[in-house]
């Protein structure tokens, strides 16, 4: 399996989970939860950091994109269904209901990977993917590479 996600580059390879979801929640984590949020396509990571950052001019130049590898043969992958959701879960501010199934899926330790619909996307196909940053098979998680162009620069000209 293949996820991305945009960060600094000297965030990249940080499993800990403790960046700005840890200190401040997510929509699948309440604040001390440690989780990294990862995207199922590179188009998905790109449409998740438009939520933090007005314009992709603004994207500081330290920010990439990094591509990882996860093996699945060896690591438990959870999925929620967008049926098993509730109603706000698209909601801004990130509503208690997403915040509480997130935090007790880090708390169970079943699995390293849930993989959720994105709120970023109108479509229920684009997906992301939660990292249990405590998990011990967290080690199977691996950078393959990393990238300093993000869009193409015909876009938002």
């Amino acid at each position: 399996m293949e996820l991305y996600r945009i960060a600094p580059e000297r965030y990249l390879e940080n499993y800990s989970g403790r960046g700005g979801s840890f200190e401040s929640g997510g929509r699948w984590n309440s604040a001390g939860h440690p989780v990294m949020y990862m995207a199922l396509a590179a188009s998905v990571a790109l449409l998740e950091i438009a939520n933090y950052i007005s314009s992709p001019r603004m994207i500081p130049p330290s920010f990439k994109l990094g591509t990882y590898t996860l093996d699945t043969s060896v690591v438990n992958v959870d999925e929620l269904a967008h049926d098993k959701l509730p109603e706000s879960w698209r909601a801004f501010p990130y509503p208690q209901t997403t915040q509480a199934i997130g935090d007790a899926w880090i708390t169970a330790g079943h699995a390293l990977v849930l993989i959720l619909p994105s709120a970023a996307s109108p479509s229920l196909h684009d997906r992301i993917a939660l990292i249990n940053a405590l998990h011990p098979d967290i080690k199977h998680l691996s950078l393959i590479s990393s990238s300093e162009t993000l869009y193409n620069g015909r876009m938002f000209r």
